[in-house]
């Protein structure tokens, strides 16, 4: 005779850490934290007044011998230095996730210098945790230093991080480019946030009417390479997924994509053949092959919210910058 299952079982949570690193890093940390993302959230700096203003569960001040807590001055071989220096600190702080993120901004020393270093040490620590990191690169007019900060950077956490997702500061500028100054900023960060809060209301089963698991997140995600995320809201699922797909900040096309999560989150009301729009159209019109796709049901939703990953991508952008071929 079959048992019922127990309806004690504990929940099993998906730890998830989000890390800032560099100024940039521990701009969106502060966003994160002021949204209530649902990640433990640590900020790691080189610059100690930078990292006084930022709010974070918890503080790093990395390299305090080798930069006297100033910062790096834009010298990645510092930024390396100050990780390499406190590595135990922050391996500390990481403890066992199931899934890292870091986010950065590239160009500069602390973010270039420090991110590669730390999922490379991350990596050695667990080599079957599902790491990842979400950068923005510079604007093309900043020069040739914070271009070959980002080639160095960029190449080295292509080479340990299972996926990164590459938002393009130049195409921030043209879609927000008339807000004000830090409204515009917010958008990206809020990008990421979104995804956060996408995936742990994703993993969770209440409510789930196609569950994606954190296996499928790992399916997807593992040595993925470039990819980017969308977010789009619309009281029509097609016409969210558009607007996902119109919202990533890089030049790549979906079509590229090794493969494809879309998650949707409706109002009540809206039918099967509505939802299932949102892959057909992942894979019918873009042609990906591998997509990966959940649906809930959220009674608070007056539109629906759309949420797609795309892995493996190709950037030509990326590619020029870091030298490798068809970056994807």
């Amino acid at each position: 005779m079959m048992r019922p299952l127990r309806g004690d079982l504990e929940e099993v949570v998906t730890k998830i850490v989000v890390i800032g690193i560099g100024d940039c890093g521990c701009n969106t940390i502060t966003n994160l934290f002021e949204r209530n993302v649902e990640a433990k959230l640590i900020a790691v700096n080189t610059d100690v007044n930078s990292l006084n203003v930022t709010k974070a569960h918890q503080l790093i001040q990395i390299g305090e011998t080798t930069t006297r807590g100033r910062g790096t001055g834009g010298d990645l071989s510092k930024g390396r230095r100050a990780a390499e220096e406190d590595i135990d600190k922050v391996l500390e702080a990481i403890g066992k996730p199931d899934f890292l993120l870091i986010t950065c901004g590239f160009g500069g020393g602390t973010g270039s210098g420090a991110t590669p270093y730390i999922l490379a040490q991350m990596r050695d620590e667990y080599p079957d945790l599902l790491m990842g990191a979400v950068v923005s690169l510079p604007f093309r007019y900043e020069g040739i230093e914070r271009l070959k900060n980002t080639q160095m950077g960029l190449r080295d956490t292509l080479d340990v991080a299972d996926f990164v997702i590459v938002n393009l500061n130049d195409i921030l500028l043209e879609r927000y480019g008339t807000l004000p100054l830090q409204e515009s900023f917010k958008m990206m960060d809020a990008i990421l946030a979104n995804t956060i809060e996408s995936i742990v209301d994703m993993l969770q089963p209440k409510g789930a009417q196609l569950r994606v698991d954190f296996a499928d997140l790992v399916t997807l995600l593992r040595r993925a390479g470039v990819s980017f995320v969308g977010h789009g809201r619309h009281r029509s699922v097609r016409k969210a997924v558009e607007k996902a797909i119109e919202s990533k900040l890089l030049d790549a096309d979906l079509s590229s994509a090794k493969g494809a999560l879309v998650y949707v989150s409706a109002p009540p009301g809206v039918s099967l053949r509505q939802a299932a729009e949102a892959p057909r159209i992942v894979s019918d019109k873009y042609g990906v092959e591998r997509v990966i796709w959940g649906l809930k049901v959220n009674p608070k939703l007056r539109e629906s919210h759309v949420m797609i990953i795309a892995s493996g991508v190709k950037s030509r952008i990326v590619s020029d910058i870091t030298g490798i071929g068809e970056a994807g």
